[in-house]
């Protein structure tokens, strides 16, 4: 069964045709990505006075072969004489790590290009004036800690710190904004943001950059900064009209306001835009001459809204699945451009790009992949409310129009729940196999993501967190109340903080589920937030608490622990079978936290490793370890649709679809 649904994953990616690569114009130069043979992926550049003149700047094939480092991403200096490869070694030395390696060519007007230097824990960088750029390190804790100002070509002795953040609960960050004028050095917790910028045209002269303050850190205030024309542009949840700073604790919409480039600190903030009572959350923003384009999230349901600068009139633009997938905007380096770029996927569509004219709002092109052995048209996305405590919990059902519903079908309960992220429905190559059979994917949006806003974050968070644990169950009672299911049909899934969120569900109504599959299960969290030597747990405090100076703390995640409220078989009663798997060299959560949880299932809960366990009447525990892989080597991740590896979908299908199927 391993191997049966390889083949059905691999044809879901192939599609009727390959569209054309799409260009970004920068300079004298339009770049661009295509594939080559035996699916390399080549970084090119043509001269944009001339179609025919591509030049193969880098070939992530040939990068591997000759340098031993796999590509993770690409940038060229803004005198076009640079690239910047950040890469991990193929040799698994990264893994774990979660840095890489920076190397660094020089690029000829030719385009061909010469290894000049390489930056070893390298986290992220950009590009500074002429030969220099800055960059960002994980310290032993997987925190990016400062940022570094580098000369190509000369010793890594000669770095100089620009900015180091002493905070444990804080990550570094930088960036540029889209005029190329400003560096941006954020400096953030998961409920709290600091923003210092500095100009480019001295970033290359000397390395004790003058930093500039835009607001001082509030818990509970968030902001992002772009810079156009002679003021910044931010994105920011703070009070209007209020300077203080006391923590809020209720977090606030996002909204829009402008600073003046020469005093832009928070006195000085005015408002642009804010969306309308019902109009949804603001979560992204692309800063236009005359126009802004918002990224919207309206009751789960994606939306983009169009402001007219000159106008001040907002305008909705159609999205080609409606409200059931995810909008994500595409590079838009061109400020006075009229035209913006827009991604798209769902569960049943590949990913497309289209292009609107913000004037007339309507696409003028598009790159659509069309898959030749999914029928789009045969399958449905539908919306429901689940009631669950004072709330309701958002619910996306997807499943073929043939399911019927009311026959109780296969379903599958995905969730997350935690650090405000969404669980979006997207193209998730493992689930191909379970709808192709006629399962039902839901996903449960419970509190502690970012679904409904920064405000559902806040809500399963904290001392709150039991709250996620409890919408899952509502959602899972939902579907068998109204016989979409039942207890020997239903599995469920969850990575990460979502295996927490999962563990902890089987500690309160096993009887619900026939099956559970966890990966890198975060299901010690009191040991870990415990345990200060670990990494990021002084990152975590504000997700989980602190229950070493906190009784409260302590107490809360007490109360939802996986490991720790374990019941005896005897009082659990029916328990489904379970899958877990780690990575042995993950540093988020590390390989002897599911080990220990497994241990002591088996120990109390009555499980078996012995795969004829169902036929003595015991439930079935089955634990992977991959001692060589790490945190996000593993399979699935939230944001990450075609996650780790195709055995491990292929594993976790496998188990699935015996349990599930297999029912006397």
């Amino acid at each position: 069964m391993v191997h049966a649904t390889v083949p059905e994953m691999s044809r879901a990616t192939e599609v009727d045709r390959v569209p054309p690569p799409i260009e970004t114009k920068s300079g004298d130069y339009a770049y661009y990505v295509r594939a080559g043979a035996a699916g390399s992926q080549l970084y090119c550049r043509r001269p944009v006075a001339d179609p025919d003149g591509e030049q193969v700047i880098m070939d992530s094939s040939a990068l591997a072969a000759a340098h031993g480092y796999e590509l993770q991403s690409l940038l060229v200096s803004d005198g076009h004489d640079f690239v910047g490869c950040l890469a991990t070694r193929c040799d698994g030395a990264h893994v774990g790590t979660e840095s890489g390696s920076l190397l660094v060519f020089s690029l000829a007007s030719s385009g061909s290009t010469e290894l000049v230097q390489t930056l070893e824990g390298v986290f992220n960088f950009v590009f500074g004036r002429g030969d220099t750029l800055f960059y960002t390190v994980l310290n032993d804790k997987l925190r990016a800690d400062r940022v570094r100002w580098h000369r190509v070509g000369l010793p890594l002795s000669h770095d100089v710190d620009v900015y180091v953040e002493p905070d444990d609960e804080c990550f570094v960050d930088i960036t540029r904004t889209k005029d190329k004028r400003f560096h941006i050095i954020s400096s953030s917790t998961l409920d709290s943001s600091e923003v210092r910028v500095f100009p480019t045209n001295n970033a290359g002269i000397a390395p004790q950059v003058a930093l500039q303050l835009l607001r001082p850190r509030q818990r509970g205030v968030e902001y992002f900064v772009d810079h156009h024309g002679d003021e910044f542009v931010i994105l920011t949840n703070s009070p209007p009209d209020d300077q203080s700073s006391a923590p809020v604790d209720t977090p606030l919409p996002f909204r829009l306001v402008a600073a003046p480039s020469s005093c832009p600190s928070s006195e000085h903030w005015t408002e642009m835009l804010r969306m309308p009572p019902g109009g949804g959350q603001i979560e992204d923003v692309e800063i236009f001459r005359n126009y802004i384009m918002v990224s919207t999230k309206c009751q789960c349901r994606p939306e983009v809204v169009i402001h007219n600068r000159l106008t001040r009139e907002n305008a909705r633009l159609p999205l080609p699945y409606g409200s059931s997938g995810v909008v994500r905007p595409e590079p838009n380096p061109q400020f006075d451009s009229s035209a913006v770029r827009i991604g798209f996927n769902s569960p049943v569509h590949l990913g497309s790009v289209v292009e609107y004219d913000m004037q007339t709002m309507r696409p003028s092109q598009s790159w659509v992949s069309t898959p030749l052995h999914i029928d789009a048209d045969s399958y449905t996305i539908r919306h429901e409310s689940v009631p669950s405590g004072d709330t309701r919990i958002p619910l996306t059902l997807i499943h073929s129009k043939a399911v019927d519903l009311s026959t109780a079908p296969p379903t599958l309960i995905r969730v997350y729940g935690a650090y405000g992220v969404s669980l979006e429905p997207e193209f998730r190559l493992e689930d191909v196999p379970l709808l192709l059979r006629g399962w039902v994917i839901a996903l449960a949006h419970v509190r502690g993501g970012g679904e409904l806003g920064r405000e559902w974050y806040a809500a399963g968070r904290g001392r709150n967190k039991v709250r996620a644990v409890n919408d899952l169950l509502a959602c899972a009672r939902f579907l068998l109340e109204r016989g979409w299911s039942a207890p020997e049909r239903l599995a469920v899934t969850g990575v990460s903080a979502g295996g927490l969120v999962v563990g902890a569900a089987l500690n309160k109504a096993p009887e619900y589920f026939r099956a559970a599959a966890l990966h890198v299960p975060f299901v010690d969290p009191l040991t870990a937030m415990l345990s200060p030597e670990l990494p990021l747990t002084g990152v975590e405090t504000a997700e989980w608490g602190n229950p070493a100076a906190n009784a409260a703390d302590y107490a809360a995640i007490g109360e939802y622990a996986p490991y720790d409220n374990i019941r005896e078989a005897a009082a659990a009663g029916r328990a489904p079978a379970i899958l877990v798997t780690a990575g042995g060299q993950d540093r988020r959560v590390s390989v002897w936290q599911p080990a220990k949880w497994v241990a002591r299932l088996r120990s109390r809960g009555g499980y078996s490793a012995s795969v004829a366990a169902r036929a003595k009447g015991q439930p079935k525990l089955i634990f992977v370890s991959r001692m060589g892989e790490g945190h996000f080597l593993s399979d699935g991740s939230p944001g990450d649709g075609d996650g780790g590896s195709v055995m491990a979908h292929a594993l976790r299908n496998a188990f699935l679809i015996s349990e599930l199927n297999d029912v006397p």
